[in-house]
């Protein structure tokens, strides 16, 4: 056979691996145009160029092989026709999918630097919020609980399913009950007994399609701080310094406080640069 190429000199003019080709000719998507009977060796006609150069631009743009083989089979005008049709309905929808997680990565980008920017000037501020939706755990958590802390997470990251996880995202939260706030104001250290206090994990909703009804807080001012860390013991002293502020300065906590990841450890290894902003809806005596 004239202008036969060896299997090794077809993968380098069309930049793929011998193994690959070794696995075409095995589901019968390109096969030698010869096999040495003897030697057992493949060759590959010069016109079989065109034929993987095909399969490569349609494997670029999201064909199957099963696909691409069908494509090749009795091909006619007609059918490429519809083959390219839905392969540029495969390439719109491909790129609304990237459009959307572009989206989503520049708002968490976005929530980061803001929330840094917040706190250089001091680490109390007051903030406004609207009106945001949340799906909360239907069960409370204890704070020494921390595996099904992580549960309950993985649990609600699923209810609002999403294209991308719901890491680095500012969404999870948990509720600091109310009645926990005047013992805390009156402990100097944090009780020994974490078990005895719960939180109600909640997930933000903002752009998804809960699987589950959401509820609401309100819209208004809250005095917020921040921490580093992971433990709850980290936790106090901010809340403490908080409640003092309040008490100081004339403001009433009239709910739950809210306490939100805002830099999350899948951004960091060191625990210390995960943190945790408390926000407490707040009023005016």
């Amino acid at each position: 056979m004239e202008n036969k190429l060896s299997i090794g000199e077809m993968a380098k003019l069309r930049n793929v691996t011998v193994d690959t080709l070794r696995h075409y000719d095995k589901i019968g998507l390109l096969k030698p145009y010869y096999t040495d009977s003897n030697t057992g060796y493949r060759y590959y006609s010069i016109y079989q160029y065109e034929v993987l150069g095909t399969i490569k631009e349609l494997r670029k743009i999201g064909f199957s092989l099963e696909e691409i083989k069908q494509f090749l089979t009795d091909r006619n005008v007609k059918k490429s026709v519809q083959f390219l049709q839905k392969s540029m309905n495969n390439i719109q929808e491909k790129i609304k999918e990237l459009q959307n997680i572009h989206k989503i990565l520049m708002t968490r980008l976005n929530n980061i630097e803001h929330f840094t920017n917040s706190y250089q000037n001091s680490d109390i501020v007051i903030k406004q919020f609207e009106e945001r939706e949340y799906i909360q755990l239907d069960r409370p958590i204890g704070w020494e609980d921390k595996e099904n802390l992580y549960f309950g997470l993985l649990e609600l990251e699923n209810m609002v399913g999403g294209d991308i996880p719901v890491l680095a995202s500012n969404k999870f939260g948990d509720f600091i009950k109310k009645e926990y706030f005047d013992e805390i104001r009156l402990n100097s250290e944090f009780p020994d007994n974490l078990s005895a206090y719960q939180s109600q994990l909640f997930i933000l909703v903002q752009d998804e399609e809960p699987k589950q009804p959401t509820q609401k807080l309100e819209k208004g001012q809250y005095i917020c701080s921040y921490y580093g860390g992971i433990e709850r013991e980290k936790m106090l002293p901010q809340l403490k310094k908080l409640l003092h502020y309040c008490d100081s300065h004339g403001y009433i906590p009239i709910d739950d406080a809210v306490q939100i990841m805002q830099v999350d450890i899948s951004l960091t290894d060191q625990y210390d640069e995960a943190y945790y902003e408390i926000q407490i809806p707040i009023q005016k005596r």
